[in-house]
């Protein structure tokens, strides 16, 4: 029996429910210490306080024992579930260089997608693809069944991007800017964009010019500008960059709003690994042009492991 896996499950699934030693010491009527000792591997619960952790945290005692959750893929049933992307055998070069190589990847319906990968391995190159700022080599890209490559600008009109820095008009207020975007998508739904405007934070300095705005403020003005065309795909790349922690948070947040209220499908290219498990329900991790893996969030969480560790052991082989 494994004393440090079985510890450190158990503090794992504490601080999923933010329940300090102290708390769930009380609950199971022991000291902070014992919780302490058991999370440190130490030692072990009794089999009745093990009966008591595992009611209150919803799991298994053979899980506890085991020190992991029993996990089953969540298979994506495709009659239930709209494709808002599907790249076929994307492949992209520049000269004799091979930056994206038998791309394959579908993003349903309200899914956040998390692109990871070290430096070089294409993240970027893929969205730009995606977006048609790169033209394709070889394979398709289609965004709600539009062709990327017979039905641009229908593909296109379904997405909403903000791609590496904001790409703002400093010299111009916050308004004039979403003004801009308006003009040229042809929006009409005003009510929406007052909607939006409040919806990231920056009624009160809308019509300040973006040049005084903070990082942050600036993220969100790009968020914003992104999802005024109602876009059913949303694409972030390094949207937290530069935020600080209150910043981060609040980008989160919204991102993980508008998917669930508006339905719309985000995939985001990020470095920041913890920011990534905590807002996206699957992964893609890309090294060398091509997809090493594709898997649930949940399948981390049921390894009692973090996204950092399976990201090392699959890219780095630690």
């Amino acid at each position: 029996m494994n004393y440090k896996k079985i510890g450190k499950f158990i503090l794992n699934i504490r601080k999923e429910k933010n329940m300090t030693q102290q708390e769930l010491a009380d609950m199971i009527h022991v000291t902070d210490k014992a919780v302490s000792k058991w999370e440190t591997g130490r030692g072990i619960p009794d089999i009745g306080t093990i009966k008591d952790i595992a009611s209150i945290f919803n799991v298994t005692e053979k899980e506890i024992l085991n020190g992991e959750r029993s996990f089953k893929k969540k298979e994506i049933d495709p009659n239930h579930h709209k494709v808002v992307l599907e790249i076929n055998n994307l492949s992209k070069s520049f000269g004799k260089r091979k930056i994206l190589n038998n791309i394959d990847l579908k993003l349903y319906e309200g899914d956040i997608i998390g692109l990871i990968g070290p430096n070089g391995a294409g993240k970027t190159t893929l969205i730009k693809t995606i977006t048609s700022l790169y033209k394709i080599d070889k394979g398709s890209i289609k965004i709600c069944n539009f062709d990327v490559k017979k039905e641009l600008e229908e593909a296109l009109s379904k997405i909403g991007c903000s791609i590496e820095n904001p790409d703002l008009y400093k010299e111009l207020t916050g308004r004039k800017n979403i003004e801009i975007i308006k003009m040229l998508n042809n929006i009409k739904d005003d009510d929406y964009i007052e909607k939006m405007i409040d919806f990231v934070k920056l009624r009160d300095r809308i019509n300040d010019k973006v040049k005084k705005y903070s990082l942050g403020m600036k993220q969100r003005l790009a968020l914003l500008c992104a999802l005024i065309k109602k876009p059913k795909l949303l694409i972030l790349d390094e949207p937290t960059n530069g935020l600080d922690p209150k910043g981060i948070k609040e980008l989160r947040e919204m991102i993980k709003k508008v998917s669930i209220e508006d339905n719309i499908s985000v995939l985001i290219s990020s470095h920041i690994l913890k920011e990534i498990e905590a807002i996206c329900d699957r992964i893609v991790i890309i090294k060398d042009g091509e997809i090493i893996k594709e898997f649930g969030i949940e399948e981390v969480k049921y390894k009692n492991i973090s996204l950092e560790e399976e990201y090392f052991k699959l890219v780095e082989g630690e």
